[in-house]
């Protein structure tokens, strides 16, 4: 095998494990997904389907690590003002 495919199953065994390891440092699930500006349908689907994007899972151990929380994300519609 030329490219190792051992990062992407560290990657997928850490979104399996992940709330057991949250469990394990007494981390509440809300916590994250506040802290990390995610919205809580968003994070349940996720976690049950095990599809958090890297971005997300280094957000989320920054967040553990350092309790660093991000800003919720705005919507990204954007508003037009009309003038007579």
């Amino acid at each position: 095998m030329k490219i190792s495919d051992e990062p992407v199953k560290l990657f997928l065994e850490l979104q399996k494990k992940l709330p057991a390891i949250l469990s394990s440092f007494g981390i509440k699930q809300v916590y994250v997904y506040k802290g990390i500006g995610m919205p809580r349908p968003t994070w349940e689907v996720k976690k049950r389907n095990q599809t958090f994007t890297i971005s997300e899972m280094q957000d989320i151990c920054d967040l553990i690590n350092t309790g660093k929380t991000k800003p919720r994300q705005q919507n990204k519609s954007t508003i037009v003002e009309v003038k007579n």
